[in-house]
């Protein structure tokens, strides 16, 4: 994925093997780090490589959302210099690559290829220079994050939104950027963010037994909606996030479908995890000599080439026009008033 969002897995993986037709001596070999275990994302990637019998081996390794890991990832990724890293997250893509502030047009891997996904904000992380490009010589990306703007519009067709609240913890980046990003928007699309965090223990881990108290808070504030735009630990708690907001009337808006899909949030804007990394409709034949120059050159900028999304509500899938559709969970969301 080299754009920031750029090319896609895809034709990166593809480009690997310029052609089905290779020797065993012409075998390439896919580094792959992921953040919390070979999810959809992960998944898909494996999918695609097998589906399309590309003579890759892929070595996979799981930091389990333990950083003390990362260093050594990195060290043995240097050591056994595959023919391409891949990086899932924003942790695990900023300590594999490292910032521009710090390499610059470089990378902490050297000359090795590297390919970054699901990364909330590469800009603001300083992994890329900018959306349209990553301004290093070894760096792509895929951009399956669907911007806040359209997030809020999608919100505001169902119900009014002048407050918004966020739950995140402070040691996940990701997370903490994509309430920057929303704070960046609040004069433009004229709401307000309350925020609230964790409380960490020693292990920069959020302590049990938070969500009652901290939707508790949210509600007696006058938030609108509870917005999880990148949060691991949300995700994964998603069941006992979104319970938690529904006891005190509080829907619950997503970036990550499967709030959705498997638990009790309202509305998510989305890009399927498992389609960003097995995206069948993006492996023109044109792009492989291209990308075949990953192996052997420094990575060229290419082109964003946005991803299809879905807009999904509780019970439903919509693709995300047109955007009259008025499909809604429970219409008691809506209609709560506040004391």
């Amino acid at each position: 994925m080299k754009r920031t969002f750029v090319l896609s897995l895809i034709s990166l993986v593809s480009g690997l093997a310029s052609s089905n037709v290779v020797s065993a001596e012409e075998r390439k070999t896919i580094y792959m780090t992921v953040w919390r275990g070979c999810e959809e994302a992960c998944q898909g990637f494996h999918a695609y490589v097998e589906a399309n019998k590309l003579p890759v081996d892929i070595v996979l390794r799981n930091v389990d959302r333990d950083k003390t890991k990362l260093p050594l990832f990195l060290e043995e990724a240097k050591q056994l210099n595959p023919d391409l890293v891949v990086t899932w997250g924003t942790s695990v893509s900023k300590a594999m690559i490292g910032s521009i502030d710090d390499y610059g047009i470089e990378t902490k891997l050297g000359d090795i290829p590297t390919l970054f996904m699901i990364v909330a904000d590469p800009v603001g992380a300083g992994i890329i220079i900018d959306p349209q490009q990553s301004g290093r010589k070894t760096v792509t990306g895929i951009r399956n994050r669907i911007e806040e703007e359209v997030q809020i519009r999608a919100m505001r067709e169902y119900f009014p939104v002048s407050r918004i609240g966020v739950v995140y913890s402070s040691a996940e980046l990701n997370s903490a950027l994509n309430t920057e990003k929303l704070r960046t928007l609040e004069e433009k699309m004229q709401f307000r963010t309350v925020v609230e965090t964790y409380e960490l223990g020693d292990d920069d881990k959020p302590l049990p037994n938070q969500f009652e108290q901290k939707m508790k808070t949210l509600a007696e504030k006058g938030v609108d909606v509870v917005y999880v735009g990148s949060s691991s630990y949300n995700l994964s708690h998603r069941d006992e996030f979104t319970q938690a907001a529904l006891k005190h009337n509080l829907p619950v808006a997503s970036a990550y479908d499967s709030m959705v899909t498997e638990s009790d949030a309202l509305i998510s804007v989305s890009n399927k995890y498992y389609r960003v990394a097995n995206w069948q409709p993006i492996k023109p034949r044109k792009f492989f000599s291209k990308v075949s120059n990953l192996v052997n050159y420094p990575l060229q900028s290419f082109k964003v080439i946005p991803l299809p999304s879905t807009w999904m509500l509780r019970d439903k899938c919509l693709y995300i026009l047109p955007f009259n559709c008025f499909v809604l969970r429970s219409s008691s969301m809506l209609t709560r008033s506040r004391s």
